[in-house]
């Protein structure tokens, strides 16, 4: 039998050492966005604002060791931890894709991020990956290498755990608690981090993210939308 592939979810405790900066203000401003999601007194992955208003903030992320049923908090930028309430949620059983989504109450008229079209990437083109800074003071450069990592590998389904069938694959360095945090470019965000990869055969890991597409799916199909307070 061939080497079976690995796949590995950045989740963690532990802070990360500061690579590459980035210096443009889109970036910057974006990178102000994303939420630390809190269990147990700690960080553990990240998350994005996509709706906001005098009712609060919902975020999402996308890792899969988040469970419905467990209570956290929020911190966005300096800001103290704030109590979430889960909102909804999808499953890579049953979805093809892990989200979370968690309502701060107390977080109100925040931005939120744009989401940003996959398909338009090209092989080779650049995106920022913008982690909680407890785990990376400046965001991190990753090559788009391609859409589907069943495709881009060569490989099947039955290769490997649900939760990876639908990622989108990346040529950078993705660290523990990188998990949730965006993959950004041109002020839109493309997909969120979901771990790191290697394919059978090959020496080299590589960043996986779920796509922007594959986010916006899950939503609609739970009707997130009807899930916001209107105001």
């Amino acid at each position: 039998m061939g080497a079976r592939p690995i796949a590995v979810s950045v989740i963690t405790v532990l802070a990360g050492a500061s690579i590459a900066a980035a210096d443009t203000s889109s970036i910057q401003a974006m990178a102000a966005m994303v939420a630390g999601i809190r269990w147990g007194g700690y960080v553990i992955v990240g998350g994005v604002p996509i709706t906001s208003g005098a009712w609060g903030t919902d975020y999402v992320t996308v890792s899969h060791v988040l469970a419905v049923g467990r209570r956290y908090t929020v911190i966005q930028g300096d800001g103290s931890p704030a109590d979430a309430t889960a909102v909804m949620a999808c499953s890579s059983l049953a979805h093809g894709i892990d989200v979370l989504v968690l309502r701060v109450k107390t977080h109100t008229n925040r931005p939120v991020i744009e989401w940003g079209d996959p398909t338009e990437l090209r092989p080779g083109d650049e995106l920022m990956i913008l982690p909680r800074k407890e785990f990376s003071r400046d965001p991190v450069k990753v090559k788009f290498l391609h859409l589907n990592l069943l495709e881009w590998s060569r490989t099947t389904a039955n290769d490997w755990e649900p939760q990876w069938h639908n990622v989108m694959v990346g040529d950078g360095m993705v660290k523990p608690g990188f998990s949730g945090s965006p993959w950004a470019r041109g002020g839109k965000v493309f997909g969120l981090v979901k771990g790191t990869i290697k394919p059978p055969g090959q020496n080299t890991w590589y960043a996986a993210a779920e796509t922007a597409t594959r986010v916006r799916q899950c939503l609609k199909e739970q009707h997130y939308a009807e899930l916001v307070p209107q105001e």
